[in-house]
């Protein structure tokens, strides 16, 4: 049987999904905008087969327990993607919609659904508890959020929260920090804002903090307010999308390969360069996890740019954790590893003028440790010790 996910992007339809036994495809509509959905599905020439199914699977959690969760909480027959799409379609990362056959998002009217302090907590502390319980059955809130860890979306709208849906666009992504990582939600915070000091794009966020409890909350980089009180869904896809890959491979992307992916897209070299300051600060500071999904780009009717930087989490606080660099820099698989060779040879390999990457990575190295000292002041004695080590020890090898 032949399934379908019509695909809207600022309430108009650009095209479907078509799912049935043998592939998933996407399918343009003749007038869809010129930027594409996704770099794996181009809008002239041919996707690779699984370029359709694996962006799908990329909007979902990455695992099966957590999506038998979801299936039962929203009611999906099954943990099928697009089952589970069918009933969370509607607040996913990016700017699509995606909704069953024969509906449109102007019919839905716009469930204004607030989010009580209660429930805010209860949330939290049920995350905290069962890190799988991302949707709750029992309260009005649909989205879908990519990745392992708990988090839950929800809508700041003038003043007060609201559960999202097709038609309330989340504003914030609230992440619970697992009470084995030991302050692992002022490390996320303090990561985040000394990219914003060394110059990194990155999002605002906070320590959201309701009746007894407290997690991680960062603001989207992909809503944007506009006129009236709901924000505007701006559509995103993250690297494992962009090269048409599923979750499962995430850490099998290499640096060089997102060079590539990105290259014929950036006439102009800004989007590599993006990426590469982003490498470069992940790197600094120990964030050894940040893969495929953690790297995002921006897909707009003027053009693509790159995200934010998002998920930056000093990895070397947590020990039992792979310390090994999700995205190695020519081979160094350990952040304490890497000197300004690595990066020359990764920009030589690459095709990339190494006198520049070696620039651009001595003044991050540089300016991060302008801000070292003062960065990690949030976290205990004893981590913000780790950190400060680590950081400075990473900067130091490169200048």
């Amino acid at each position: 049987m032949t399934r379908y996910l019509e695909a809207w992007l600022d309430n108009r339809h650009v095209g479907r999904f078509i799912i049935d036994a043998d592939a998933t495809v996407f399918r343009y509509d003749e007038d869809a905008p010129e930027t594409p959905i996704s770099l794996s599905l181009p809008r002239e020439g041919s996707a690779t087969r699984r370029a359709a199914a694996s962006f799908l699977e990329n909007l979902l959690p990455d695992h099966e327990h957590t999506r038998v969760r979801l299936a039962a909480a929203y009611g999906a027959r099954s943990t099928e993607t697009v089952e589970l799409l069918q009933k969370a379609g509607g607040d996913i990362a990016g700017g699509l919609v995606l909704l069953p056959a024969d509906t449109e998002p102007k019919t839905i009217a716009a469930e204004m659904n607030p989010a009580l302090d209660r429930d805010i907590a209860d949330r939290i502390r049920s995350i905290k508890h069962d890190p799988d319980a991302w949707a709750p059955g029992d309260l009005p809130a649909r989205f879908s959020l990519a990745g392992t860890q708990g988090k839950f979306a929800i809508a700041a709208i003038d003043g007060d929260w609201y559960w999202s849906n097709a038609a309330v666009p989340s504003t914030h992504i609230v992440k619970p920090g697992r009470p084995d990582l030991r302050g692992v939600e002022d490390a996320e915070l303090a990561a985040l804002n000394l990219a914003r000091a060394v110059g990194v794009s990155a999002p605002s966020a906070s320590i959201l903090r309701v009746a007894d409890q407290h997690a991680f909350a960062v603001e989207r980089f992909d809503r944007a307010a506009q006129t009236g009180p709901l924000p505007r869904r701006l559509h995103a896809e993250d690297l494992a999308q962009a090269r048409g890959i599923g979750p499962d491979n995430k850490y099998g992307v290499t640096a060089r390969q997102v060079i590539d992916t990105l290259r014929p897209v950036d006439a102009s070299g800004t989007l590599v360069t993006s990426f590469l300051t982003q490498l470069a600060f992940n790197t600094l500071v120990g964030n050894a996890d940040a893969h495929a999904k953690n790297y995002s780009i921006l897909l707009g009717q003027n053009g693509i740019t790159f995200a934010p930087i998002y998920d930056v989490v000093p990895v070397g606080l947590y020990p039992a954790y792979d310390q090994k660099l999700a995205m190695r820099i020519a081979g160094a698989r350990m952040a304490a590893e890497v000197t300004i060779a690595h990066w020359r040879k990764l920009a030589r390999t690459s095709g990339l003028n190494e006198d520049a990457v070696a620039h651009l990575v001595i003044d991050m190295a540089r300016n991060v440790l302008e801000h070292n000292d003062s960065a990690w002041n949030a976290l205990d004695f004893d981590q913000r010790t780790i950190v400060r080590t680590a950081v400075a020890r990473n900067a130091e090898r490169l200048q």
